[in-house]
């Protein structure tokens, strides 16, 4: 939950800016509009189940509607995930999410409909859009292994550990893990579970050059899976995920068509 707190501070902030850059009056424009904006982005977001990287393309349909597709790849994380710091002090160990029996990395491919509301005449103006979109999901669901503790070498000072994966009948605590394995550790044995999503949100474009797109968006998003998803080693694992989100997207227009008016 402290990716929540972390997007209501930023929507707070955000909400308290926005609406007096969006009434201010500021510096006229006065480079070439662009009327006819296909635009190329790339994205950031940081949300309440993970962080996710994207690239999109938005076509425009008329002068308020535009056409959104693309892709992005990131993480899925369990809503009870907790970090925890192993014991084994003098740089020896790591830190985990105790319990843990899989990452989560997801592909989404998705399309839907983007609204202009209110448009940006000014420099340092913002524009405010709406936006709906859905798709498909994949899953790639890999094992985590981990050091576990068998014991204690007292002539070498060191602890004793073979690779396991999480087993909850003898990891009882963190004491009984010294260290996770690389993230490549059981990178063969993924498997996949196949999904469905749906999001919207509203979109503030700011950018102070008609052909660069810099946007700060936020909204929620469902996302399902055909099975439930084996986050943690507990009987909690889901196939629903409900998430808020916060994006930062940035990128170009592209094949525009102006408008030379002043």
């Amino acid at each position: 939950m402290h990716y929540f707190y972390k997007i209501a501070f930023i929507l707070l902030i955000a909400g308290c800016i926005l609406p007096d850059s969006i009434m201010a009056q500021g510096e006229i424009n006065d480079e070439d509009k662009v009327f006819y904006r296909n635009e190329r982005t790339y994205s950031g977001t940081l949300s309440t189940t993970g962080w996710n990287a994207g690239m999109q393309f938005t076509k425009r349909k008329d002068a308020f509607r535009s056409f959104i597709y693309g892709g992005e790849i990131g993480s899925l994380k369990h809503p009870k995930e907790y970090k925890s710091q192993s014991p084994y002090e003098g740089g020896w160990g790591t830190g985990y999410v105790f319990g843990k029996t899989n990452e989560v990395v997801t592909l989404r491919f998705g399309s839907g409909f983007q609204k202009e509301i209110f448009s940006k005449y000014d420099k340092g103006g913002i524009s405010v859009r709406y936006f709906y979109s859905a798709g498909v999901s994949l899953a790639l669901i890999k094992p985590v292994y981990y050091n576990k503790v068998v014991g204690y070498d007292y002539q070498q000072l060191r602890v004793l550990t073979e690779e396991s994966l999480f087993d909850p009948d003898y990891m009882q605590s963190i004491y009984d893990i010294f260290s996770k394995k690389t993230f490549f550790t059981g990178i063969d044995e993924i498997s996949l579970d196949p999904g469905v999503y749906a999001r919207a949100g509203l979109s503030f474009e700011y950018s102070i050059q008609d052909r660069i797109v810099n946007a700060l968006e936020g909204g929620i998003k469902l996302e399902g899976f055909m099975k439930k998803v084996p986050i943690m080693a507990s009987d909690d694992n889901q196939r629903l995920f409900f998430s808020l989100f916060v994006t930062y997207r940035f990128g170009k227009v592209m094949d525009a068509r102006f408008n030379n008016q002043p």
